[in-house]
């Protein structure tokens, strides 16, 4: 069974369902080719759940439960990918190599892992003649790595138009994180219960054009630069959110010493926390919206002057901080109308966690802990803040209760190859997460 749950993950990643061509055809029909592979590799699923293609950028099945009146569960995640930069990679990113017990290619690790995954464990379940309590819908997506515009955002709407309403979500998220965390042997469970919001804004100033040789007493550029040095110099405020707060006291256990004593009471001691805590990037995106300076652009030659410099600015904003308040917070740092600021592509808002799921009370803690200590068992689990974003952000008007994780055991190494060169999954990993989601819904 192991063997040929290997073959169709690895026939599952040979489908390229990346946006590495600007050709609107090709990508639908990648798209779809996946939707069709899902089909032919897992019939009995087929066979009892009812299978929605709204697009080849969603696709949602129910999976009728004996007790319709129950309210159902969604699980969920994206089967795009995003483009590899081929020359880079030891392996094709597309082969599915298999070396040294791991399997290559792009989307081992996000997020064509947790896709058949799920579908695996649906498909043996299905065979044996299992049915679920309560409807279970499974839905995935085909363009999250573009914002989730033509999949999530239409699929959340067709459920809202159905008067669908989830007990709680599922998603993908922090992994099973191995020697990520300063202090802490062993690995531990990190459940994202909040999401942090996204923001790209675009600083603009624009000067005369003319030639280099006569340039301008102050120049573009350099307003561009105090700009950015005044947003570097004034840092967002510190924040503590309750899934942090959460994440902090159930970790004290695991660590030792001053440490210990630091998380357990971080409301108490307030300023001295974030001092002792925010020793790192990782942490520091935990506690405070971050400012990432990415893109600088100005003369396309040497001897010009621009008539216009940009920068652009990637932030990541902590509930409960919206987009309006944060550009409000950068145009107050950089205190110069001559820099104009606008958001760059999209923004979007924080997400919250819902009530008592910080405390591991909620709907839907029962059944995680239950399948983490069947397939992982002895690692804490933990609530924790996603720095990133998901699809999961669009399902905010059809569930008050979002959990989103990656059940794979995941160390820096690791991590580093997700959206990174030669990303990869070991064939231990993979085994782990069908354990995990087949004990998953075995409850549902």
């Amino acid at each position: 069974m192991l063997n040929k749950y290997i073959e169709r993950f690895r026939s599952a990643l040979k489908i390229q369902t990346d946006w590495a061509t600007s050709d609107k055809i090709a990508i639908e029909s990648s798209l779809s080719r996946f939707q069709d592979f899902l089909k032919e590799a897992y019939p009995a699923f087929h066979k009892a759940a009812e299978c929605h293609i709204l697009s080849p950028y969603a696709v949602a099945y129910r999976w009728p439960g004996a007790s319709p009146e129950k309210l159902p569960v969604l699980l969920m995640g994206h089967y795009d990918v995003v483009p590899a930069e081929t020359e880079k990679w030891s392996v094709e990113p597309f082969g599915a190599e298999m070396k040294d017990d791991f399997i290559y290619g792009r989307g081992a690790l996000d997020m064509k892992n947790i896709v058949i995954a799920i579908m695996e464990g649906a498909e043996n379940l299905c065979t044996a003649g299992f049915k679920p309590k309560g409807d279970v819908w499974i839905a995935w997506g085909g363009d999250e790595e573009r914002s989730g515009s033509l999949g999530a955002v239409h699929t959340a709407k067709w459920f809202k138009e159905k008067g669908v309403k989830f007990s709680y979500v599922i998603d993908e998220g922090t992994p099973v994180a191995v020697d990520q965390i300063r202090g802490v042997q062993g690995p531990l469970a990190l459940i994202g219960i909040e999401e942090k919001g996204f923001l790209s804004l675009r600083l603009e100033v624009e000067q005369k054009p003319g030639h280099a040789s006569q340039p301008p007493e102050e120049q573009a550029a350099a307003i561009l630069g105090r700009a950015l040095i005044n947003i570097s110099k004034r840092p967002f405020p510190w924040l503590l959110t309750p899934a942090v707060e959460a994440f902090f006291k159930s970790l004290a256990p695991h660590v030792t010493g001053i440490s210990s004593f630091v998380m357990k009471n971080a409301r108490l001691l307030g300023p001295l926390f974030f001092k002792v805590a925010a020793t790192g990037p990782s942490t520091r995106a935990l506690l405070r919206n971050t400012v990432a300076m990415t893109m600088l652009e100005g003369s396309m030659a040497d001897n010009v002057m621009p008539s216009l410099v940009r920068g652009v600015i990637n932030l990541r904003l902590l509930p409960p901080w919206t987009v309006e308040e944060a550009i409000r917070f950068i145009e107050s740092s950089i205190a110069d109308d001559r820099v104009k600021v606008s958001i760059h592509g999209f923004g979007s808002n924080p997400m919250k966690s819902g009530p008592d799921q910080a405390s591991q009370k909620s709907p839907g803690w029962k059944e995680i802990f239950s399948a983490f200590d069947r397939s992982f068992p002895g690692v804490p689990v933990l609530p924790f803040l996603m720095p990133a974003t998901t699809d999961s952000r669009h399902y905010k008007e059809v569930a008050d209760y979002i959990f989103r994780f990656c059940p794979f055991k995941v160390n820096p190494e690791e991590m580093s190859r997700i959206h990174g060169h030669d990303e990869r999954i070991s064939i231990e990993n993979l085994q782990k997460g069908l354990e995990f989601y087949t004990a998953l819904m075995e409850q549902f």
